[in-house]
């Protein structure tokens, strides 16, 4: 074992995890806890070459030596960017827009699946701005949101008035173009059953098999998060939310997402689940000591990072009986919206549907940090 530094590349500003002591087999593992690259997505180099293949590529390291990693997929990103500005360039034809937009939304959904503004936290407010232009450039699926939501909503509301206003923003935009994730779904309820996130309903349209919604209920005097004054009450909901986001596996916690109830409570009211078969946390403890890649730039990550360990531990502590119900919640909280689903005909893919072993990851989750406070 030696201790190395390991400089991450990409952003403008290079950023440096020194005194990083790694097993020789376990050097992707290590580079991962701290970059939060996956090792498949990994680009190694040492003394300006590419790493070998190899059991074991650095045993004749010497101390203090910096390993440079950059993310397999950066290029993607500056691609990305490109056919952003080529999609909101007026001079080109409508078709060579849209086209540039619908690989935009291409790369963007590959960048996301392998981790990549996990890693590169600094492009996520630009990535979150564009990302919305972009699949509201191409939506053509306003009618169908519509058309839905009015057959639901009537039906439970009956003789109430149904009006839409457009989605100003976030990366969502409020589209859904892939498989459903009954994951996501799960997460949603799962936040609604502990108290943390709004009454949720999924609506699905009647001419699809793919195309579903997340609906959720007005939370009644919300406040986002940069819009609190009270300093002990924005501490608290970022601590929470960072939790959360670190026991489920959510993302886009930004400061928009998150805030306080009237009680003075977290409320999530938005995120997403990320495309991967593992939530574990293999440090937990130390990634809510010491981490703060949270929300990206902005208001939610600039606030965790000024708050101090004791301060964040105690926050912690006092949330984690109030989500009790974390240890014996099961997958029927959607029981029934799957199956209504399921007899609609709606497709889902064989990773998205597996809600068991991500129920699984979320209580051991829960459970190790709950036992680190024992």
């Amino acid at each position: 074992m030696t201790a190395i530094t390991i400089r991450l590349v990409g952003e403008n500003d290079d950023r440096l995890f020194k005194g990083i002591k790694i097993p020789y087999v376990d050097l992707k593992k290590e580079i991962q806890s701290v970059t939060h690259i996956p090792p498949k997505f990994q680009q190694l180099q040492l003394r300006g070459e590419d790493l070998p293949v190899v059991e074991r590529p650095i045993q004749d390291i010497k101390f203090g030596e910096e390993i440079v990693v950059k993310h397999y997929l950066l290029e993607s990103w500056r691609a990305y960017l490109l056919l952003c500005d080529s999609a909101k360039d007026i001079k080109k034809g409508k078709p060579e827009r849209t086209k540039c937009a619908q690989r935009a939304i291409a790369n963007s959904q590959k960048l996301e699946d392998s981790g990549f503004f996990e890693a590169y936290v600094n492009f996520v407010t630009v990535w979150t701005d564009t990302i919305g232009q972009m699949m509201r450039f191409v939506d053509r699926t306003r009618n169908a949101f519509e058309q839905s939501a009015t057959k639901f909503f009537t039906k439970m509301f009956p003789n109430s008035t149904i009006s839409f206003k457009p989605k100003q923003g976030g990366s969502r935009a409020g589209i859904v173009r892939h498989l459903p994730d009954l994951r996501e779904m799960f997460a949603y309820r799962l936040l609604e059953h502990i108290g943390v996130g709004p009454v949720v309903f999924f609506p699905f349209y009647d001419a699809s098999t793919y195309t579903h919604y997340i609906a959720t209920k007005e939370v009644k005097e919300f406040k986002e998060l940069d819009k609190l004054e009270d300093v002990v009450l924005q501490n608290k909901v970022v601590v929470e939310a960072y939790l959360l986001s670190l026991i489920l596996g959510i993302r886009d916690l930004n400061e928009g997402n998150i805030g306080s109830t009237k009680e003075k409570a977290l409320s999530i009211i938005d995120f997403y689940v990320p495309d991967t078969d593992n939530f574990l946390r293999r440090r937990m403890l130390d990634d809510l000591k010491n981490k703060s890649n949270f929300g990206g730039l902005g208001k939610a990550n600039e606030i965790l990072t000024e708050i101090g360990h004791e301060e964040r531990m105690k926050i912690v502590k006092d949330a984690l009986p109030h989500w009790s119900r974390i240890k014996s919640i099961t997958s029927d909280i959607i029981g029934i919206e799957k199956s209504e689903l399921r007899e609609h005909g709606i497709k889902f893919g064989t990773a998205t549907n597996d809600v068991e072993n991500y129920l699984q990851d979320i209580k051991l989750n829960y459970d190790s940090i709950c036992l680190a406070f024992q």
